[in-house]
């Protein structure tokens, strides 16, 4: 697949992705901005609110995944996100925007995803071979990133015209495009059903070889230092560092959009070049370009150094990410590729639960400065993490049997 042409169907997927993430996006930071509005506490609740489902479900959805394949899970919860925009949007006509609408917002959101994230994650299995697997993985996230470049700061602009019900319709109809898209296309993979994946013993199986294939244990311990350090610090630190320092509400989203951008220059070099095959080294060096941005970050006194900021944290999330999430795919057994990829966006999720109640009391006690400087310092033990895995070291995607 470098350079060559997409397999029928995937490029349609890739650019109704853009669609359906840029309206998830303004919907997100609408609902992060409005939640900011009533304290940092409530903001680092709602944020809560949206990642505690995936935690709970996350490994009932990979399952379900396995189950029914994921082209079927996508469908049937593109639909339901479309509904519970719908609602949102109808809820703020009648209803005052209160704290508990946006946590039940959350939760919803929260629960969808749950289902989706694991189908989302495998789906490209489904198009390419194994050997192409990191280019179209990084496609498909350039197009992510392409998106939420734009959210935030389409988000700060829209939110004070169109109100959060506008917002939600928005999300509406990029929803709309991914599920027209889904009934049109056929992978040229079929997904193979496993008939138990759903029975607490398929569960169970799941787990139990996630644990025990090498090189994964360290892969789920890198990502979780580096979802729980970058994801709570960025989408709670940026709008309360904005309301801190005096900053717009449409300054806040473009220096959150900022690391959207810099994952998006990341992410067109991989989708061009392809992924190297020594994905360890890369692995090992995003954390220290994450750790780096986070502290400036800290002590940035404007807007544009703090667009700098974000942009290398951004880029050091995809050399990241776009090099550890095809090779934990490789190395997940065939039948159980989505209970895999349900247990990584719970290890993904876990640390959040954690940490964002922790930022709210930080900054509400320090500020955000030193919250800032405390997640650096914790993005840098995902390198020698990843570093002293000796599996890791030895893996190529060129030959991922290790």
């Amino acid at each position: 697949m470098r350079r060559g042409r997409a397999p029928r169907g995937f490029t349609a997927w890739v650019a109704a992705t853009v669609g359906s993430e840029l309206g998830a996006g303004i919907l997100a930071f609408a609902l992060t901005w409005v939640a900011s509005g009533h304290g940092p506490n409530v903001a680092s609740a709602v944020l809560t609110a949206t990642v505690a489902p995936s935690v709970v479900l996350g490994l009932l959805g990979g399952a379900v995944a396995d189950r029914f394949g994921p082209r079927r899970v996508l469908i049937v919860g593109t639909a339901m996100l479309m509904v519970v925009s719908t609602g949102l949007a109808l809820a703020v006509v009648f209803w005052p925007t209160s704290v508990v609408l946006l946590l039940i917002t959350a939760v919803l959101i929260g629960t969808v995803s749950a289902f989706q994230r694991p189908a989302v994650g495998v789906f490209p299995r489904l198009f390419v071979a194994e050997g192409q697997l990191g280019t179209a993985m990084a496609r498909v996230g350039m197009a992510s990133q392409l998106a939420r470049t734009v959210a935030p700061p389409m988000g700060g602009a829209l939110v004070g015209v169109l109100t959060l019900g506008g917002v939600a319709l928005l999300d509406v109809l990029g929803c709309l495009a991914m599920l027209v898209t889904l009934l049109l296309i056929r992978p040229p993979r079929t997904h193979v059903a496993v008939p138990d994946a759903l029975s607490p013993r398929g569960v169970v199986a799941g787990i139990a070889t996630v644990r025990t294939t090498r090189g994964v244990p360290a892969l789920l311990t890198g990502v979780a230092i580096v979802a729980g350090a970058v994801i709570p610090a960025v989408l709670l630190g940026v709008p309360l560092a904005a309301r801190e320092r005096g900053w717009s509400a449409t300054e806040a989203g473009v220096i959150e959009a900022g690391w959207i951008a810099g994952g998006l220059l990341s992410g067109a070099w991989f989708a061009w070049r392809g992924t190297a095959s020594r994905a360890w080294r890369p692995m090992a060096a995003g954390p220290l370009m994450i750790a780096g941005g986070l502290g400036l970050l800290a002590i940035s006194p404007t807007w544009v150094s703090a667009l700098a900021s974000t942009m290398l944290v951004g880029s050091g999330v995809v050399v990241f990410t776009a090099h550890v999430f095809p090779t934990y795919l490789l190395l997940a057994p065939a039948p159980m590729m989505s209970r895999f990829q349900s247990v990584l966006i719970v290890v993904q999720q876990v640390p959040q639960l954690v940490v964002n109640p922790l930022i709210g009391v930080l900054v509400s006690a320090w500020g955000t400065g030193p919250m800032l400087v405390m997640a650096a310092a914790v993005a840098l033990i995902a390198t020698f993490v990843i570093a002293m895995d000796r599996t890791l070291r030895r893996f190529s995607t060129a030959d991922p049997r290790v």
